[in-house]
């Protein structure tokens, strides 16, 4: 770790800092990452090609895109490397870390590669979503057989409310203060469907006990914790080649239903909204106001079709059902985890100021980003709320929620 003297900081002059430190040739930048750091490919003196990825602290930054956790991203990659060595292997290594006041960065290798679902944007529907499931079927032999299953210890009481319904309400407040008009209703309309506020709906839950009812009995080796489908990289020369980046940043032992239901929800939500746009009208008067939610472009159907089938093609995987043999409510509360990480992404859409245009190179703004992961997570909430209410749901019928929307006029 090295570290810079302070100096006023802004983050073009930080990167070029960086590179400069490190005699580096600044290249492109890259914005296909959903955090708020910048990062960019950059050349040795011995002409290898690497990438520098800068934070800055901002007042504001929800857990998880904080300086904190972008620092604590190489402590837990070193744990990996130490305690489930085969995994630590798939791990991009952090060559170089500099830090100053109020800002770190990063230098990794450059790796030529795609994100784990660009085989269903790219290719016929019965082509990709098979490529993308053998692809799967070694991410996650990685992060599960080689990650999550070497050690396990008791799950502590209230893992739900606290880990997984507790994040989003913690990072509440950013995004009341953001979109008032929409976050304090407590009652909304969207795409025809009246929907009580998430907080309402999660408190419910809560005393129902239902969030209880699903919590696992045992955490497992912190093998990620924010596996979504562009941080899990496929060789673009070699798709045999599966390397793994930006880990969440913490070192407790966690719950591996928690990144399972990351992949889920960037097919579902995440990855089609940055890519596609959002397209949201609305409607105010008398009453609770009324959304329609939906893309500025078509959706993609290979993303439809391996969401819908991604539990299924879990169960067929023998490491789930080792790590699952006791722990019966798996399915429930992956759903559960999923439309969590919907509503939780929303206030972490406003801490992300860089560019995303969609596939016209039209730009969505933090706040439309914002607003459409809270709507579609709203929407989530209440619909997986009146399933538990019948049993065990069932997982494509409301995963379809997200791909129902009404066509662009």
């Amino acid at each position: 770790m090295t570290t810079i003297a302070p100096g006023e900081a802004t983050e073009s002059s930080t990167v070029a800092r960086v590179a400069g430190e490190l005699g580096l040739e600044l290249g492109e930048e890259l914005l296909d990452g959903g955090s708020p750091a910048r990062v960019h490919r950059a050349r040795a003196a011995d002409g290898s090609e690497v990438v520098i990825k800068v934070l800055l602290a901002h007042h504001g930054a929800v857990d998880g895109h904080d300086l904190g956790s972008f620092r604590a991203k190489r402590v837990q990659i070193d744990e990996i490397r130490a305690g489930a060595p085969r995994l630590g292997q798939r791990y991009l290594p952090v060559l170089t870390a500099l830090e100053g006041e109020g800002w770190a960065a990063s230098v990794t290798p450059f790796f030529p590669s795609v994100d784990a679902a660009a085989c269903l944007r790219t290719r016929r529907v019965d082509d990709g979503v098979p490529a993308f499931f053998t692809q799967q079927t070694a991410i996650l032999a990685a992060l599960l057989a080689d990650g999550y299953a070497t050690d396990s210890v008791a799950a502590p009481p209230g893992l739900i409310a606290d880990m997984h319904a507790g994040r989003f309400l913690r990072r509440l407040q950013v995004l009341e203060q953001a979109l008032p008009d929409d976050v304090g209703a407590a009652r909304l309309v969207i795409n025809g469907v009246p929907c009580e506020s998430p907080k309402t709906v999660l408190r419910q839950l809560n005393d129902g006990e239902r969030l209880t009812r699903v919590a696992p009995a045992r955490l497992w080796f912190p093998a990620h914790g924010d596996a979504n489908i562009r941080n899990t990289l496929v060789g673009a020369d070699d798709p045999t080649d599966i390397r793994i980046i930006d880990p969440r940043g913490s070192t407790e032992h966690w719950d591996p239903v928690y990144d399972l239901a990351k992949t889920v929800f960037s097919l579902s939500v995440w990855d089609p909204l940055l890519r596609l746009g959002p397209r949201i009208r609305v409607q105010r008067g008398v009453g609770a106001p009324r959304y329609e939610i939906g893309y500025r472009h078509p959706t993609f159907r290979g993303y439809r079709t391996a969401a819908l089938d991604y539990l299924a093609f879990l169960d067929t995987l023998p490491v789930t059902a080792e790590l699952f043999a006791d722990d019966p409510h798996w399915r429930e509360r992956l759903l559960l985890t999923h439309d969590l990480h919907v509503l939780a992404e929303a206030p972490c859409r406003l801490s992300d100021r860089k560019p995303k245009p969609d596939l016209s190179g039209h730009e969505s703004t933090p706040e439309e980003l914002a607003l459409g992961h809270y709507l579609w997570g709203t929407l989530l909430i209440n619909d997986l709320a009146a399933r538990l209410d019948g049993g065990e749901p069932d997982a494509a019928a409301h995963l379809s929620v997200t791909f129902d929307a009404p066509v662009p006029a």
